[in-house]
């Protein structure tokens, strides 16, 4: 997960995010564990829920987390609001403080297998495939994306770790050939990232 076995406080959110809370229960076992989760509770939970948003835990409990789990969903939102997030989330993380972040890049399959968001960018941003909008940045701009907001990448996992189906290369050259293979060959991206300074 790439925190540091010490860990105190963690928040877990996003699609994924209870399954990471109770792995980060099971082996983190922090002394607090929130679950930004907008449903009820989920069964036996060992850790708080909390139905806030990122916005509303950023200014209640700023500098609060030494580890936050970003379980999938940052790329179903804008360009800018992606960049709200990613802001907010280095506001409750204390300096020292972790991220470790899932994320779905342009070379993700669609959950239904296909590649229509790829293929058609204009409408995956739109939210017209049938899924939440969702914003095609390649693994490389990501990680461009960490750094500018003041994070420091520690590990990067998933790079070149996928292939397209030939049938897809070859139905599809044209409009592939835009972009670069290892970009493609990276459909979910690991992130662990830093915030600078030193842990109190």
């Amino acid at each position: 997960m790439g925190a540091p076995v010490e860990t105190e406080a963690v928040l877990a959110f996003g699609p994924r995010g209870i399954e990471l809370a109770r792995a980060a229960h099971e082996i983190l076992q922090p002394r607090a564990l929130t679950l930004l989760h907008d449903g009820p509770p989920p069964a036996r939970a060992r850790f708080d829920t909390c139905p806030d948003t990122l916005a509303q835990i950023a200014a209640a409990r700023p500098g609060a987390f030494d580890l936050v789990l970003a379980g999938g969903g940052l790329e179903t939102a804008s360009l800018g609001r992606i960049r709200d997030d990613l802001g907010r989330i280095v506001e409750i993380l204390r300096p020292g403080g972790t991220l470790a972040a899932v994320i779905d890049t342009l070379g993700a399959p669609d959950p239904d297998g296909a590649c229509d968001a790829l293929l058609f960018p204009h409408l995956a941003r739109q939210g017209e495939l049938g899924d939440e909008p969702r914003t095609l940045l390649p693994a490389a701009a990501w990680i461009l994306l960490f750094q500018t907001i003041g994070l420091e990448i520690r590990s990067v996992q998933g790079l070149g770790e996928q292939e397209m189906s030939p049938d897809m290369v070859e139905r599809h050259a044209a409009r592939l050939q835009i972009y670069d293979s290892g970009e493609l060959g990276t459909g979910r991206l690991h992130l662990v990232a830093g915030k600078p300074g030193d842990s109190a």
